[in-house]
């Protein structure tokens, strides 16, 4: 057992061999298998329980109005891809199914272009692939778009793909094609093809690959991603103009980019910092990310003074390594440090899969030396399980916030059909604010700081005007009940009436009155 373990799991990398037909290869079905197993151990929880809340409430079924708010983001693929392959509602169980199936192949087609063959490597990249704080937070809140951003992440792993085994035009405009898509999608995985095509880079560079074919390659994989985002750009400004809706990116706030580039710059690299050891993971946790980035910088130094009598090749891999985690968290350039969160991180979480890769690879850890590989093993292992005992938490979580968020509705409409004055599916009715639940309970730890977990009921949401799409929301898809909600011009001036500040809310028994009309009901 032990000689298995040592010859498949421990050993270095195997020599470089001719990669064998891209669908003939069985990395194919052990890489979906991995996927598989990680995803249902980390995320079956929230795939096979129906906890919508926030965003995924409003977002239920997708209504011409969610289509629309794609296109004005710039998600124009996504309304297609639903009327192909999902259908309008959110089914848990197929989203997450489908998403794990993008996951599984975005890992196949790595596992190709970084030869990986190990088993074990193979079960842990596809851990950190699966198992990471961006899926979570994903799968928790947002899961209504969980199958289309993995799919957006495979469209950029795919373009990376012909980036690096295909030369020419052809596939040259392909890979643009695909990175164009994934654009379309969900924007943030623009982030993992620019780490994979540093990581393809720093590789060869490495292993004595030509510097000056490195260099022109690196040159070609720039152009793609800029034409992708020129085309980008171009095409969503048609569409927002053909449909007459709002662009979200305008040329001032490019000119503001550029003229803040600096600060954005020394920002991002502290984000960058901030996001890989993220404040919802326990205290105690953070000391094995400390460890990990230790060993991993000490390798890295390693690699480098390997190559310290070739100084062209050298100073272009500590240019690369630098710019790496810029690429990392680019969207924090590009929103100017606004709404980054973990959605936006995917590709922050590749560090772990470049401390495998470093201290697998032959030229850097020395065949007689295993103890570096088995601290590496160790570590990322706990950092998968911790993410598996983190994601299952927070499903937990929110399961418990749905039954409070059902128990405090089911309360008010009863209060609300025992009064005189309320006429079943006539009298219109406001909700304003919502309840929050009891204090944040300390059990959860450090947990509310994830995006989309803060809240302690499933209506709670971050922007004030959300609240009314997500009452309206709550009552026809959870409650499956006909409630008149008052005309949104009218709930708004009750929002900033004198007579409703000086309601009390809910619970008080006073927290329902009427005003001009409309039966209101304080929450919160």
């Amino acid at each position: 057992m032990m000689k298995w373990i040592r010859e498949n799991c421990l050993s270095p990398a195997e020599p470089l061999r001719q990669e064998p037909p891209l669908l003939k290869d069985r990395r194919l079905l052990f890489c979906l298998l991995s996927v598989l197993c990680w995803g249902l151990v980390a995320h079956g929880y929230g795939f096979l329980n129906c906890n919508f809340s926030h965003d995924s409430l409003n977002a239920f079924y997708a209504t011409p109005r969610e289509n629309q708010w794609k296109l004005e983001n710039g998600r124009f693929i996504v309304p297609v891809y639903r009327a192909l392959f999902r259908g309008s509602f959110a089914l848990p169980w197929l989203v997450g199914l489908l998403a794990l199936v993008f996951i599984g192949l975005s890992l196949y087609l790595m596992a190709r272009m970084l030869k990986l063959r190990k088993p074990l490597l193979l079960v842990l990249a596809g851990g950190i692939l699966t198992v990471n704080l961006s899926v979570t937070a994903q799968t928790a809140t947002y899961i209504h778009e969980l199958d289309c951003n993995y799919l957006a992440l495979l469209l950029a792993v795919a373009a990376v793909y012909l980036w690096y085994f295909y030369r020419g035009w052809l596939p040259f405009l392909g890979s643009t094609a695909l990175i164009f898509l994934s654009l379309g999608i969900y924007q943030s995985f623009f982030a993992t093809a620019a780490v994979l095509m540093i990581l393809l880079s720093l590789k060869e560079l490495h292993e004595d690959a030509d510097v000056s074919s490195v260099f022109l390659r690196g040159l070609r994989g720039i152009g793609a991603l800029l034409l992708a985002i020129v085309g980008y750009c171009l095409f969503n400004a048609i569409l927002c103009r053909l449909f007459h809706l709002a662009q979200p990116y305008a040329a001032a706030q490019s000119i503001s980019i550029l003229t803040s580039l600096p600060s954005l710059i020394a920002g991002t690299y502290s984000d960058f910092f901030q996001a890989l050891h993220n404040r919802a993971y326990p205290d105690g946790f953070r000391f094995v990310l400390y460890a990990v980035d230790l060993l991993l910088l000490a390798e890295l130094a390693f690699a480098l003074a390997q190559k310290r009598k070739e100084p062209v090749r050298l100073l272009l891999m500590a240019v690369l390594l630098c710019v790496m985690p810029l690429a990392m968290d680019v969207t924090f350039v590009l929103t100017q440090g606004d709404q980054v969160h973990e959605l936006t991180y995917y590709a922050v979480w590749m560090v772990w899969l470049i401390y495998l890769l470093v201290t697998f690879h032959p030229g850097i850890c020395p065949v007689s030396r295993r103890w570096p590989r088995v601290v590496c093993v160790c570590l990322v292992g706990i950092i998968l399980w911790q993410n598996v005992v983190f994601a299952n938490t927070a499903y937990m979580k929110k399961q418990v916030a749905e039954k409070a968020t059902y128990s405090t509705i089911t309360r008010v409409l009863d209060r609300i059909e025992q009064r005189e004055d309320y006429v079943y599916c006539e009298t219109p009715v406001a909700f304003i604010g919502t309840g929050g639940g009891i204090a944040y309970p300390m059990e959860y730890g450090n947990m509310h700081r994830l995006v989309g977990l803060h809240l302690n009921d499933s209506i709670g949401v971050d922007i004030p005007f959300d609240f009314y799409n997500a009452y309206r929301a709550y009552f026809r898809y959870v409650l499956d009940y006909p409630i008149i909600l008052c005309w949104e011009s009218k709930w708004w001036e009750l929002q900033s009436s004198e007579k409703v500040a000086q309601m009390p809310a809910f619970p008080h028994p006073d927290c329902i009155q009427m005003i001009d009309g409309i039966l209101v009901v304080k929450m919160g």
